[in-house]
């Protein structure tokens, strides 16, 4: 007679034993994947500000070493490089060398740090955004100037090319056609008592002393960091890009006080401040 033997199954004590151990892995393991998940955006970032670089010197070798130029909003000064500037307009400089949209869009752009909830984002009465037609209060560089409008007419004119085939006009903006990334627009109109100081927007790069500290683009929404440790990606014009804490671009601190011996931490090793200014001379102020 053949006796055939039962197995045995595990006790409830072993099942929730079983159970413990792999819900201390996952409280081991998660908070490494976030980590590493949040860190991928940065790096995502970092590599379209390299490539947004890149095409930056393209751009140069092509236009006899002068930076490509962001158009302005005619204040009523008459002079239509004023400030506000379209900053969507390096979409347009960039097309010879990159077709795709990807790169204008940081990873990390979320909620109160995305373009589109910055500055100036109030529409006007006739449904624009804010600050289409100038500065409003409280700040500029709203949606207006990373979204293309749909009446620019650079815009029609790539537009009528066929240059974005998926693209329709739906409204005032262009909302396919939006960078996440400022473009320094620090302009050929900036001017001490010391004279004209050089420009980055429109500027020879040969008029710029220190290249390793000229910021060319930033991904900073200012006061609403995207980073981790409370900081943003910079793009200088020697083609580096590195990630500086919100307080060392732009301290709240050297904005407010007069004390003539204060130190900001947003100065560069020339006493340029802020981040704008950066490598474009000796002390220059860039309020």
């Amino acid at each position: 007679m053949t006796h055939r033997r039962q197995g045995r199954g595990f006790t409830l004590i072993e099942l929730l034993v079983v159970i413990a151990i792999i819900a201390l892995l996952i409280s081991v393991l998660l908070p490494s994947l976030s980590r590493a998940r949040s860190r991928s955006k940065d790096l995502v970032c970092q590599s379209n500000m390299r490539q947004l670089g890149i095409n930056v010197h393209y751009y140069l070798g092509e236009n006899k070493d002068r930076l490509p130029w962001l158009k302005g909003t005619d204040l009523g000064s008459g002079q239509p490089n004023s400030a506000p500037y379209h900053q969507y307009y390096q979409i347009f400089y960039n097309l010879p060398y990159y077709q795709g949209l990807d790169i204008y869009q940081c990873p990390r752009a979320e909620s109160a740090s995305r373009v589109k909830l910055g500055w100036g984002s109030t529409p006007n009465s006739e449904g624009l955004p804010g600050s289409v037609r100038g500065y409003r209060q409280g700040g500029h560089n709203g949606i207006s100037y990373f979204t293309a409008l749909s009446t620019d007419s650079s815009f029609l004119r790539l537009h009528k090319r066929g240059t974005w085939p998926g693209i329709e006009v739906r409204g005032p903006t262009v909302s396919e056609l939006t960078t996440e990334y400022w473009y320094n627009d620090w302009s050929e109109g900036a001017s001490t008592s010391r004279g004209a100081i050089p420009a980055v927007s429109g500027g020879a790069i040969g008029r710029l002393p220190h290249p390793e500290l000229t910021v060319v683009m930033s991904d900073a929404i200012q006061w609403n960091p995207r980073h981790g440790r409370l900081a943003d990606n910079f793009l200088f014009l020697d083609g580096h890009v590195s990630e500086i804490r919100a307080e060392n671009y732009l301290d709240p601190e050297g904005m407010r006080t007069t004390h003539r011996d204060f130190m900001s931490k947003d100065r560069d090793g020339f006493g340029n401040r802020p981040y704008w200014a950066w490598g474009l001379g000796k002390n220059i102020k860039g309020y």
